[in-house]
């Protein structure tokens, strides 16, 4: 007896549905990758002919310089102290944004009094403190990791204060008249509701944490790839310069990347782009 396409799939399943979503994928991935590529090649006819190769290289070059730069060993060093100092001012300025955003976000007490400071620091060009921060902790990476942490701390800081300004009150109250006490209160109700706001504030704060850190060591450093992007710009070497920022490039994209897988474990509570969008689950 025949049977049919649809007897031999099991109820409810879709057979093709796989196949589907591989063909999606693809199509972001060929969507996403295809501006870049595009750029790439024109980079690379365009220079010389159109621009002195002096100025920007090209793409066959920068990537010949990083064959060479990971085949010597040449960069680990620089690598290792610019790794350190973005870790290190990432994560305090993190910390220290939540911390304070929070308790000033609690507070209206210490809002009153500390937000016109903070409003003043914050206009203050962070890249102007960079030669004071030299005088005071010195050319070692220290000097590094605080522009990098101050630079992070008033993203982080700003994002957390307007999170726990945006918790719904009423279930503030109804929380509080259920009998939940202040470690209660910000562990089942002001974290996760602020948690958008970390995370929009982390990923943010990532290319200023890097900014802090590569003028820090274009100010003054005894290695890193802030110090070695500006030897290559004295030696007119536009290839060196540009696999520096190309290192830093990767270095952005897998962080946000890390924080977009944190965010969906973090934030798994929330509705799915696919159930809202009515994809069959």
């Amino acid at each position: 007896m025949a049977t049919s396409r649809a007897d031999e799939a099991p109820s409810g399943v879709d057979p093709l549905r796989g196949i589907r979503r591989a063909r999606s994928g693809a199509w972001r991935w060929a969507t996403l990758l295809a501006p870049g590529v595009l750029l790439l090649v024109l980079w690379e006819l365009g220079s010389g002919p159109l621009i002195r190769e002096v100025y920007v290289s090209k793409p066959s070059e920068v990537g010949e310089r990083l064959v060479e730069l990971f085949s010597t060993g040449e960069i680990f060093p620089h690598l290792l102290t610019t790794g350190q100092e973005l870790a290190w001012g990432y994560t305090i300025g993190v910390l220290a944004g939540v911390i304070g955003g929070y308790a000033l976000g609690r507070s209206p007490a210490l809002t009153r009094v500390f937000e016109p400071y903070i409003i003043a620091f914050y206009g203050v060009p962070k890249i102007a403190l960079a030669p004071l921060f030299i005088i005071w902790f010195g050319i070692g990476i220290v000097s590094k990791i605080a522009l990098a942490a101050i630079m992070v701390f008033f993203l982080v800081f700003f994002n957390v204060f307007m999170g726990v300004r945006s918790v719904d009150h009423e279930l503030v109250n109804t929380a509080r008249v259920m009998g939940a006490s202040q470690r209660q209160l910000t562990r089942h109700v002001y974290l996760p509701g602020t948690m958008p706001y970390i995370i929009m504030g982390m990923r943010a704060a990532i290319p200023y944490a890097v900014i802090g850190v590569i003028v820090g060591e274009f100010t003054s450093a005894q290695q890193g790839l802030g110090l070695y992007m500006q030897r290559a710009s004295t030696t007119f070497d536009p290839a060196g310069v540009f696999a520096g920022i190309g290192i830093l490039l990767v270095f952005i994209v897998f962080a946000n990347w890390l924080l977009h897988r944190l965010e969906g474990r973090v934030l798994r509570w929330r509705p799915s782009s696919g159930v809202q969008s009515g994809e069959a689950v």
